[in-house]
């Protein structure tokens, strides 16, 4: 059914309205000021370039991460995502520490810390954990999580965007996996930081492949990942409650004018190009996850 064209700019409103909320990124310029010849020239000498180095590396993805194996680990959270963790490294002889909320994190647990809770719980999740385990959070929520990042300090986090489908706890999860215009099969799920290794080697004993990322090209899965959620759901709803499949199917030209338009938002709000092939990419992802609710 075709929808009024005041209808269609609410949806988009809406969609680059959650994007915009959620990213908080925008920063007003800084006010010009005047420095003297001497003060210049202090600036100069006492600067230190290779802060600026490192920062700039840890931008376009060289930074070097150590790698890592799965392990015993801590997971917090006992819902779907946090219930397929434990199942997981069960199956490989681990016996992780699963932690509810409220919980505290232990402080001499040697491996990595799964945050599998939503996003509105990962503030609490922070900081009921020790500083010295900072470093070994892991976060596996959707959304646009890099102002909490910034609130908490948190420098190159390690961050999983996972694009599959788990209907119940302790069902078996549906891997989002497409196929390309070369006829090429493969999963979407990314993984960048610390534990990187010993996610997607904990993930692929549940046969779900999740690739290790730069920085920079795990930013754009997760992006993408928060474009189709936004989308999706958005003109789903719009048209009933339909299925992701369903709205593929049925509202394809619609949904995908709106990713188009959010991926544009991407870009030049914070400066992020996602990658191509996208119209392709993503109602062969929401087929895969036909039954899916919006």
């Amino acid at each position: 059914e075709d929808q009024p064209e005041g209808v269609y700019m609410l949806l988009v409103s809406l969609a680059a309205g959650c994007l915009l909320a959620t990213s908080a990124l925008q920063r007003s310029p800084p006010a010009r000021r005047r420095c003297s010849r001497s003060r210049l020239l202090t600036l100069q000498v006492n600067s230190d370039s290779r802060a600026t180095q490192e920062y700039f590396d840890f931008l376009l993805g060289k930074t070097e991460i150590e790698p890592t194996e799965d392990q015993p680990s801590v997971i917090v959270g006992g819902g779907k995502i946090g219930e397929m963790l434990r199942e997981f490294g069960e199956r490989r002889g681990f016996e992780d520490v699963v932690l509810g909320r409220g919980e505290a994190i232990p402080s001499g647990h040697p491996g990595p810390v799964y945050l599998a809770v939503p996003a509105a719980e990962l503030d609490a999740a922070i900081e009921l954990c020790p500083e010295e385990k900072r470093d070994d959070l892991v976060f596996l929520s959707d959304g646009q999580l890099e102002p909490l990042f910034q609130r908490h300090g948190l420098y190159g986090p390690c961050q999983a965007s996972l694009w599959l489908a788990l209907m119940r706890r302790g069902g078996k999860p549906v891997d989002g996996r497409v196929t390309d215009l070369s006829g090429t099969t493969d999963g979407l799920s990314r993984v960048h930081g610390k534990w990187s290794g010993a996610f997607a080697m904990r993930m692929g004993t549940g046969g779900i492949l999740c690739r290790e990322a730069n920085q920079r090209d795990a930013r754009r899965t997760t992006l993408e990942k928060l474009v189709f959620v936004t989308a999706y759901n958005l003109v789903g709803a719009a048209h009933g409650g339909l299925s992701m499949g369903e709205v593929a199917g049925k509202h394809g030209e619609e949904v995908g004018a709106m990713c188009r338009e959010l991926a544009s938002f991407v870009r030049y709000t914070l400066s992020v190009s996602l990658f191509s092939g996208l119209d392709d990419r993503l109602p062969d992802y929401a087929r895969t996850m036909e039954v899916l609710p919006t």
